[in-house]
């Protein structure tokens, strides 16, 4: 088994190993925590060139646009937090029905903001901390809020099929 590991341009890392007669080369970036493996069969590794000839693969989108969005992401959840948040204050005020199907679409609205805002404020100091999360909290903040979409869209079929 043959293995190597070298440097490519400061911004990546490549490791090929050579086993059995598959070839694995593998290319990790240093920019943006991205790694990639590349499979090739058997007939690929007679040639000499396949190591060198593999090229950098870089990001869809550029750090300053990935940091412009993650910013106005985590200020529109935000203001959706807060928006709602005071929706619910106000149905306490008026002394609206606490159950009522206004009041649980707004606190499925408020709970969904909150975790979407904490999981976007996530990537504001540590994107690799973000990916890998214990189980609850992966499922808390990545899995959660899709089961809250769909309890939302069930909550909103009831309504109008009143």
């Amino acid at each position: 088994m043959k293995s190597f590991m070298e440097k490519e341009n400061g911004r990546a890392f490549r490791i090929s190993r050579r086993d059995s007669g598959h070839p694995v080369d593998m290319l990790f970036l240093l920019e943006n925590q991205v790694s990639v493996s590349v499979w090739t069969d058997s007939s690929s590794s007679s040639s000499s060139s396949s190591s060198s000839s593999a090229e950098l693969i870089q990001a869809a989108v550029p750090p300053s646009v990935q940091l412009g969005l993650t910013v106005l992401y985590t200020v529109l959840y935000s203001l959706l937090f807060v928006f709602v948040y005071l929706q619910l204050w106000l149905i306490l005020h008026y002394g609206h029905k606490r159950f009522s199907y206004q009041s649980v679409f707004l606190f499925l609205c408020l709970l969904w903001s909150a975790l979407r805002t904490t999981l976007f404020s996530f990537y504001f100091k540590n994107v690799v901390q973000a990916n890998q999360l214990q189980p609850l909290p992966f499922w808390l903040l990545y899995c959660f809020p899709v089961c809250l979409q769909f309890f939302t869209l069930c909550l909103l079929n009831l309504y109008f099929a009143q």
